[in-house]
């Protein structure tokens, strides 16, 4: 009977360090998940904190590069403008500018970004006083290089403006200038025009273009008809020659005689005239006659 008791309580000792290490373990584990969960939850927010600077870093670095090309291509429209530096076509100014612009727009969005990553750092209770002074530094920039472009295309407008005043003012010499040159033509064109004549005295004297003066030896004379509407029109530059082909020529209109020629054949006749100085020929009169009987 003790033996029996005995056994029994060493049953109930056995099963009560059963239950006791079960529970112990049960807290372990619990425990173990525990950490592993607040390791899990610090490493995700280490992890956050470092794409967050990784971004700020990124951001701050391509604001650089956009200020720098900013400063290049403000550096070619200096150039442009500069009096040794050429003209540079305004189109190409005002790409510059579109392109700045640009860069100036990209670089607003990127530093409203900075701004939202420097007010989630200092959630997350890190020291970024030297991160927004130098987003600070950098928005400043931005806005000065906004208000650099301001000015460059109220300049650009005005020299526009200018130009096209320019241009039209060109246009309307040009205009000038060509009607001048046509009026100067028309004018050398009317200088040098003449008329001459060949015909019969019996024509030329019922015509009225010529009349007989004196008794004995009568000459001949220009007439009072002056219509040139039966006469043919030439340019005094371009006629040398003038063909007649007749006997007992004469030359009624007043003609210094060392200023041309009358080219004849065997049998007397006049083949032709040969202006020699047309200059000479034709300053007396513009007005050529020849008759033959």
């Amino acid at each position: 009977m003790i033996m029996r008791r005995y056994g029994f309580l060493v049953a109930l000792l056995s099963l009560g360090l059963l239950v006791s290490c079960g529970q112990k373990k049960a807290e372990r584990e619990k425990q173990m998940q525990q950490v592993t969960s607040e390791r899990d939850s610090l490493a995700a927010v280490v992890e956050q904190k470092e794409e967050l600077i990784k971004a700020v870093f990124d951001d701050i670095s391509a604001i650089s590069d956009n200020l720098s090309l900013i400063k290049k291509r403000e550096n070619m429209i200096a150039v442009a403008d500069a009096p040794e530096g050429g003209a540079r076509p305004v189109e190409q100014i005002n790409r510059d500018i579109e392109a700045i612009d640009r860069l100036l727009q990209d670089n607003n969005k990127k530093l409203s970004s900075l701004k939202r990553y420097a007010a989630q750092l200092r959630k997350a209770n890190l020291k970024i006083d030297g991160l927004e002074k130098m987003i600070a530094t950098l928005n400043s920039d931005v806005e000065s290089k906004r208000a650099e472009i301001v000015e460059l295309r109220k300049e650009m407008t005005e020299k526009d403006d200018e130009l096209k005043f320019l241009t039209e003012q060109v246009s309307i010499q040009e205009v000038e200038v060509e009607n001048l040159h046509i009026a100067k033509e028309e004018l050398e064109n009317k200088l040098n025009t003449v008329y001459y004549i060949v015909g019969t005295e019996k024509e030329l004297c019922g015509a009225q273009i010529i009349n007989k003066e004196g008794f004995i030896g009568r000459s001949l004379k220009m007439g009072r008809n002056t219509s040139v509407e039966s006469f043919t029109k030439a340019d005094s530059r371009m006629l040398n020659e003038i063909p007649i082909g007749h006997k007992k020529v004469t030359v009624v209109s007043s003609h210094p005689r060392d200023s041309y020629k009358l080219i004849t054949n065997g049998d007397k006749k006049v083949i032709k005239m040969v202006i020699e100085n047309p200059e000479k020929f034709w300053e007396s009169s513009k007005v050529l006659v020849i008759s033959y009987k």
